[in-house]
């Protein structure tokens, strides 16, 4: 799903109006933890989504040298809770969802990205929302919720102002590999068979590795060199410059 989702509410239905042009897969692995899997669980979806689903059992804190640091025993955590730590693909975990909402009569329309939202009072107790989308188009609705993402319009929208993401200073890099290859390496096959998170820390770095059922989802954060105004630079992938942080420090 793309980044910018508004939802529309008219009476008992539901309408979706997604920014991208098509629903395709988008992003690597994310982690459910017991609180989100509850939710998950009553929307109905528990059998949809085991299908998808890998339980990892140990979350393991590792100094960047090897030196094991701390870990977390998910399993036990989970039994406690009742409910587990999951890891997904996103665009797994974004199929199902989207199926749930349509079984319970929700619709969806893409190309539809909300540039404006105002207001048609209709009587004195009486007021609708009407989402203005990009190309001039009106979506009109009892409650609108704007769900879209760090540069969200609706947000700025409701503040009357730009609200434009802060930059943190960190950088992220995330890689794919497919577990078909890996069980073919001696040494990445127990990160298959005996699936767990792995964190490495290092000096203003850290390295994880979620476990995911078709794909391992890595990920590198540090410093990054990179100052406002160049926050821009982050949206559109790796910067030389922040790359260059990472492995002059670590390499």
């Amino acid at each position: 799903m793309g980044a910018a989702i508004s939802i529309l509410l008219a009476g008992h239905n539901v309408h979706i109006l997604e920014a991208a042009a098509e629903i395709a897969e988008v992003g690597a692995g994310i982690q459910v933890l017991p609180n989100s899997a509850r939710v998950l669980f009553a929307w109905g979806m528990e059998e949809a989504l085991a299908q998808h689903a890998t339980r990892p059992k140990r979350c393991n804190y590792i100094h960047w040298k090897g030196r094991r640091i701390s870990h977390m025993n998910f399993h036990e955590y989970a039994d406690e809770l009742g409910t587990p730590f999951w890891d997904f693909h996103r665009a797994n975990l974004h199929m199902e969802l989207l199926n749930r909402a349509k079984e319970l009569g929700a619709t969806l329309e893409t190309s539809s990205r909300v540039e404006e939202i105002e207001y048609e009072y209709l009587s004195a107790d009486r007021t609708i929302a009407v989402a203005v989308l990009e190309d001039g188009r009106k979506r009109k609705a009892d409650l609108i919720i704007g769900a879209d993402g760090i540069n969200s319009r609706c947000r700025e929208i409701l503040l009357g102002r730009k609200d434009p993401p802060v930059l943190t200073g960190d950088l992220a890099y995330r890689l794919l590999l497919n577990t078909e290859d890996m069980v073919k390496d001696p040494e990445l096959k127990p990160f298959i068979e005996d699936p767990q998170v792995n964190y490495w820390m290092g000096p203003d770095a850290h390295a994880g590795m979620p476990h995911a059922l078709l794909s391992l989802a890595s990920q590198l954060t540090c410093l990054s060199e990179l100052r406002p105004p160049r926050w821009k630079a982050l949206q559109h992938g790796s910067s030389r410059a922040g790359r260059h942080a990472c492995w002059r420090k670590h390499g």
